[in-house]
């Protein structure tokens, strides 16, 4: 069993995304595998999983909701970029991933996908990753 935030839900489309906290890839979850009533996914709010292999990448099933209310972001505090260095790939994806969650809760997993594939192979491509 694994235990992850949901990061993002699209009620119309029937998914969304957990954030394992084991600080692994995002996990899809689709209402139809999870066990539980839409209604009780919320962004925010903390999931007990098993993870199975999907057919575009790991998936999250068997949810169980753990604690309460959803917990609210963590607040975010600038890093000085001149130590930063550069980002890994699966650091840049994993950052990617969260801006455009946070930017269009819309996007399709499809669309996140393949836009975070793309600007990660031009960070790669112009040498700002690792």
């Amino acid at each position: 069993m694994s235990i992850g935030k949901l990061v993002s839900f699209d009620g119309s489309r029937g998914f969304g995304f957990i954030r394992p906290d084991d600080g692994g890839p995002d996990v899809f979850v689709h209402v139809n595998d999870i066990g539980l009533d839409e209604d009780q996914l919320r962004q925010g709010r903390v999931f007990e999983f098993d993870v199975t292999e999907g057919e575009r990448g790991p998936k999250a099933i068997n949810l169980t909701a753990v604690g309460g209310a959803p917990t609210p972001p963590a607040p975010r505090h600038k890093k000085d970029r001149a130590s930063s260095g550069p980002l890994s790939a699966a650091e840049h994806k994993r950052q990617i991933t969260e801006l455009l969650l946070d930017a269009s809760p819309a996007l399709t997993a499809g669309e996140i996908l393949t836009i975070r594939d793309r600007l990660t192979a031009y960070a790669d491509q112009h040498g700002w990753l690792d």
